[in-house]
Parts: structure tokens; C-alpha cells; sequence
């Protein structure tokens, strides 16, 4: 059972975690044992446990702060042996190294980062990056086949229902391009034949309508070029011919005029 100063304690670690919730990390005692807590670990990008989600367990004295707590790791992680107490510089394994001003959240960062170290450990293994990777791909599904688990982080059980913004504050934010329909020698095809279609077609297209141009361009010629009837050079000689014609008549006219006068005057 926790002493008052424990449980005072770790009634205020729970109330600063829940109002400001550290990175890459989740925590919480469990509602009938206050010396216990669970938690979940995000593993941080530039790391072979990007995307992994590492359970574990956090079993304090009764006299917390001023011993340390023992530390296990629940899921198959690649760094550490699940379900074995942990030989850290925070865990119970040195209590000589403790420090009375460490908290759950220092405890848990100081963990994530050794995970991200190589340094051998009592209760540590050496695995490939690459099986770390593969490990942190299924973790997801591991944890869900824990009771435990499903009881206290219910919020976690649906696969991405925690927003990335949460699981990793300090994660650059970007968007997947599109992904390209996929081609196939079908659609290939397809798509040459429209492409040389279109070609055909506005090549076509120009020529139909250069020599459309070239037609009404000579029509137009052809009509600038043709004498017409009423052009204003015919207007001249019929002009002409009719004063011709009107001087004829009327000289013819007069000459008869003349000639009867000068019978008459004869007589």
C-alpha cells in the first residue's frame, strides 16, 4: 500500500501528465493501485521503432520518491526482453543512482532514449535495425492481444485513432503525393491511340481549314478580277456611244432642215 507522500506524489505526476502530455509517450496508474502504472511508448521518427507502439508496466515502492521504481517491457521491441525487469540508471536495479526529483515522465524519456542507444544492459538484446523495423510494424497488433492492454489504453485499441499530431508532436507534418494510376499495356495502347487520334485529327483540322482560306482567298480574287457590267468603265462608252449616236441625229436633222429652206426659197 502507498504511503501518503507516494500517493500524493504520484496523484500530481498523473494530473501534470494529463494536462500537458509528454512526447512520444502515454502513462497511467491503475484506478485500484496507485504503485502501478502502464504505459505506452512511441517510438520517434529517425529510429528503427518509427510507428511501433511499446507497452510496458512501471511497479513503484510504497516509499516513492525515494526509491525507484522496476521497469518491464511488455512487447516485442528488439531492445529489451518483455515481461524482464530492466537494469537502468532510474530502475530499482540502482537505487544508489536515484534521484528523488525524477518523475514518471523522466523515468519513461530516460527509457526511450536507451532504447535508441546500442549499450548492452542486463535485460537488453541485439537485434538487426531491420528487425526492429518489423517488430515495430506488428506491435500494434501484439498489444491487442493483451487484456491488460485493451483495459487501460481502451483509447488505443483502434488502430490510428490517436491524431499523429499527438503520438508525435515533433514529427514534421507532410502530405503523400497522389499515387499514379497504375499503366498497363492496355491503357498504354489506349491512351497512344488517343494521343495519335487527336494529332490526326487537328493536323486535319489545320489543313481543312488552310485550304478553306486558300478557297475563299481565290474566290475573292477571282471575283476582284472579273469584268463586271456595271463597272464604271462601261458607264464611259455607253456614255460615249450615246452622245455619238444623239450628235448624229441631231446634225442629220439639221442638214434636213437646211436643204428644205433652201428649196423654198428657190420656188
Amino acid at each position: 500500500m502507498a504511503t501518503k507522500g507516494a500517493y500524493k506524489r504520484l496523484t500530481k505526476e498523473y494530473i501534470n501528465i494529463q494536462k500537458s502530455p509528454p512526447a512520444y509517450l502515454f502513462a497511467r496508474p491503475l484506478e485500484r493501485n496507485i504503485l502501478e502504472w502502464h504505459y505506452v511508448l512511441k517510438g520517434p521518427p529517425d529510429t528503427p521503432y518509427y510507428g511501433g507502439e511499446y507497452y510496458g508496466t512501471l511497479v513503484f515502492p510504497s516509499d516513492y520518491p525515494f526509491k525507484p521504481p522496476s521497469i518491464r517491457m511488455m512487447t516485442p521491441n528488439g531492445r529489451f526482453q518483455i515481461e524482464t525487469r530492466l537494469c537502468l540508471s532510474m530502475s530499482d536495479f540502482h537505487p544508489g543512482t536515484w534521484n528523488p526529483s525524477w518523475s514518471v515522465s523522466t523515468i519513461l524519456n530516460g527509457l526511450l532514449s536507451f532504447m535508441s542507444q546500442d549499450e548492452l544492459t542486463t535485460g537488453s538484446i541485439t537485434t538487426t535495425s531491420h528487425e526492429k523495423a518489423v517488430l515495430a510494424l506488428h506491435s500494434h497488433a501484439y498489444n491487442l492481444s493483451s487484456t491488460k492492454f485493451r483495459e487501460v489504453f481502451p483509447e488505443l485499441v483502434a488502430p490510428l485513432q490517436v491524431p499523429l499530431h499527438i503520438a508525435f508532436p515533433n514529427a514534421p507534418v507532410t502530405e503523400a503525393p497522389p499515387a499514379p494510376a497504375p499503366v498497363t499495356k492496355l491503357s498504354a495502347g489506349v491512351t497512344q491511340r488517343k494521343q495519335a487520334g487527336a494529332q490526326r485529327g487537328t493536323a486535319g483540322a489545320g489543313a481543312m481549314d488552310t485550304q478553306g482560306l486558300a478557297g475563299v482567298a481565290g474566290a475573292a480574287d477571282r471575283a476582284a478580277r472579273r469584268p463586271s457590267l456595271f463597272s464604271m468603265s462601261q458607264w464611259h462608252k455607253w456614255l460615249a456611244f450615246f452622245l455619238v449616236f444623239a450628235y448624229l441625229v441631231i446634225a442629220k436633222t439639221i442638214t434636213r432642215a437646211t436643204a428644205s429652206a433652201s428649196a423654198s426659197s428657190a420656188h
